[in-house]
């Protein structure tokens, strides 16, 4: 059992939010020193619960979609198939699971064609050992990780304004996805351009919404917590809206995976005991009884975290 206490918890709450948060600040909300925040956050990176310091980017304004790819292969071949996805550019988060799928990824390109491509590449590759896969293209995704501290999740309604990137923009992008805490001198002296500058170029990517968050990604197993994963179909498709605002609402779901062209909708839901999710998945199947939960299994670990892959930023 992890030793975590009620600073610790802020201090993830508060990251979550808002993962470029200065440390001066963040140290007052937590009523800690500099220095203790430090220690913290070093003791919750190296017990890795914090996986990753990550900006939510949308890859849409960048010309991008994506598709979801589940995937079971033969126990032999795991080891191998998973540290090529690692090495694959295109990817972005991947785990495995306890279920029928073996593993789970999402693939981006700039368009379904080359989404198809690149998932051609890794099944030929792997066909003699894919036992079985379900490939989707994404239409939205939403993650609620503050719910996984008891945090109600920040709601935007935004009417985000026009705005031309160019190349420098691409490339302050691309160093953020990878480290949302990178400040703006340390920016300067990867580009030619000065900080106050960078820092007008991220207030311009905020307001123009090509930045969407700045947050962490959580190894939600380092916090004693399980995480299944449900695919729910809907019979009445009228009620599609009335069920995504319900899942949207829940305090024990962490994320909502809508899907093109298909009526089913993903989502997950976190818990502090497996024996817990019966009762939630009733709960659901009771309140929306015309619709009907097709799939589920266990998330064990991921191994990529959320964010855009680098080939977002050819």
């Amino acid at each position: 059992m992890l030793n975590m206490d009620k600073i610790d918890n802020k201090i993830l709450v508060e990251l979550v939010k808002n993962s470029r948060i200065p440390y001066t600040q963040l140290a007052k909300r937590c009523r800690v020193s500099r220095e203790v925040l430090n220690y913290r956050i070093k003791n919750l990176k190296k017990k890795e619960i914090i996986h990753d310091f990550f900006t939510e980017i949308d890859a849409v304004k960048l010309g991008y979609v994506s598709a979801l790819f589940f995937v079971r292969i033969k126990a032999s071949r795991e080891k191998e198939f998973i540290e090529y996805i690692k090495k694959s550019d295109f990817i972005s988060w991947a785990g495995t699971h306890c279920g029928l799928w073996s593993l789970g990824m999402a693939i981006y390109g700039k368009n379904n064609t080359e989404i198809e491509e690149r998932f051609q590449e890794i099944y030929i590759k792997f066909k003699e050992w894919i036992v079985d896969h379900r490939f989707e293209f994404y239409k939205t995704t939403k993650f609620y990780y503050e719910k996984y501290f008891n945090s109600t999740p920040i709601k935007k309604h935004e009417k985000y304004k026009d705005y031309k990137i160019d190349p420098k923009d691409k490339f302050i992008l691309k160093k953020l996805s990878k480290n949302s805490r990178i400040t703006s001198i340390e920016l300067s002296k990867k580009i030619n351009i000065s900080a106050p500058a960078i820092i007008k170029r991220i207030k311009n990517l905020e307001k123009s919404g090509y930045i969407l968050k700045y947050s962490i990604f959580v190894n939600l197993s380092k916090l004693n917590k399980y995480q299944f994963v449900f695919f729910i179909q809907n019979k009445n498709l009228e009620n599609r809206s009335k069920l995504y605002l319900y899942l949207e609402s829940h305090p024990k779901v962490s994320f909502l995976l809508d899907y093109l062209g298909d009526p089913f909708i993903e989502f997950g839901i976190f818990v502090d005991n497996p024996y817990e999710v019966r009762g939630i998945e009733q709960e659901i199947e009771e309140t929306f009884p015309e619709n009907r939960i097709i799939d589920f299994f266990l998330v064990q670990e991921d191994f990529i975290s959320t964010g855009v892959p680098p080939c977002i930023f050819d």
